[in-house]
Parts: C-alpha cells; sequence; structure tokens
C-alpha cells in the first residue's frame, strides 16, 4: 500500500465526524498539489502525503505539543500561534508515517513558507491558499495567477495578502514572513 493511501486514512478518521469542512479543504490542497507537482515535474506521491497532512494537526489542543515539539518552537507557537498546527502536523507525520524531509519541511512551512523553500515547499504552501475550495476574492485572484503559470508571482502575492490581513488584525507579520516576501518579490522582478 502507497504511504499516500496510509495519510489518507488517518486524516479520514481523524475528520470524518467532525470538521467535515477542514476534510474537503485538505482534499482541495491534495488536488493542486498534484496538478502543480505534475506541471513542475515533482513526486507526486511526496505532493500526495504533504497535502493530505498539512493540517492534520489543525484542531489538536496546544498540549499535545509539549511531548513532540521543542522548545524553540514551542516559544515560537505561543508568539505566533498560526504556525502551531504546521510545526505539530509535521512531528504527526513523522511520527505516524516516515521520515522524508521533503515531506516534513513541506508540511512545516505551508502557512507562509521559508526562505530558499524547494518546489515541494512552494506547491504545498500556494495549493493551501488556492484549493479550489477558497473562495474569498485575494485567493481566486492568485489562483488565477498561479493557473496562468507564474508561481513566483503566485506566492509573491499570497504573502502579500496574508502579512496585510495579519496586520488589519493588529498580529505582527513573522519576521521570517517578510524574508519570503522580499525573496519573491526580488524573484517577480528579475523577470
Amino acid at each position: 500500500m502507497q504511504l499516500s493511501n496510509e495519510a489518507y486514512n488517518l486524516v479520514y478518521e481523524k475528520y470524518k465526524h467532525q470538521h467535515q469542512n477542514r476534510f474537503t479543504h485538505i482534499l482541495g490542497v491534495v488536488e493542486m498539489a498534484l496538478y502543480l507537482a505534475d506541471l513542475y515535474q515533482i513526486d507526486k506521491e511526496k505532493a500526495k502525503i504533504a497535502a493530505l497532512m498539512h493540517d492534520y494537526s489543525k484542531y489538536d489542543d496546544f498540549d499535545n505539543a509539549y511531548n513532540l515539539l521543542n522548545k524553540e518552537d514551542l516559544e515560537e507557537c505561543k508568539k505566533y500561534p498560526f504556525l502551531y498546527h504546521a510545526y505539530l502536523s509535521a512531528e504527526e507525520y513523522k511520527k505516524l508515517l516516515g521520515n522524508d524531509n521533503e515531506i516534513y519541511l513541506a508540511i512545516r512551512n505551508h502557512v507562509f513558507g521559508r526562505p530558499n523553500m524547494t518546489k515541494l515547499e512552494e506547491i504545498i504552501m500556494i495549493a493551501d491558499y488556492t484549493e479550489k475550495n477558497r473562495t474569498y476574492k485575494e485567493c481566486i485572484e492568485v489562483r488565477e495567477i498561479l493557473l496562468s503559470g507564474d508561481l513566483n508571482l503566485a506566492i509573491y502575492k499570497s504573502l502579500e495578502y496574508t502579512i496585510s490581513h495579519s496586520i488589519k488584525n493588529n498580529q505582527l507579520p513573522h519576521p521570517r514572513q517578510i524574508e519570503v516576501l522580499n525573496e519573491y518579490k526580488l524573484k517577480v522582478e528579475k523577470l
């Protein structure tokens, strides 16, 4: 049995009774990730596993983190709570399925990426933002950019929107978020 089938079963069992909208979102991310993996010639099995597991711990209690996250990650998640589910989902992937570092990083960094991302990390990050069940205006705009073939611009615009959203909600963006934004701004300007 492929590992992605195992990942599917884990996610299905976790979300079949509660948070069915999250399961629908996850399947949307899988669909977009597989499309992008094909387009950018990335391992589809890895893309599928990362997409399935990216929100595995979305609703888990923060207390679960103390056994899986190191002290630095715990402190970072206290300051930036939106990272918690990504870090914990990545650790759950390692605990439950495997230790492929590329998949691990794609899950861990799916919220807003990191400098020098792998193509798999880029795909999972942008698939999460642009999957077909996301219907808000900014997502639709970024999805159109992505489907027109401009991955770098799609990532840049998604970061611009998420940072703007944080600021409007009186939350400071993560410093790494700004780093990634600046990296992709340079990539877009080079074209």
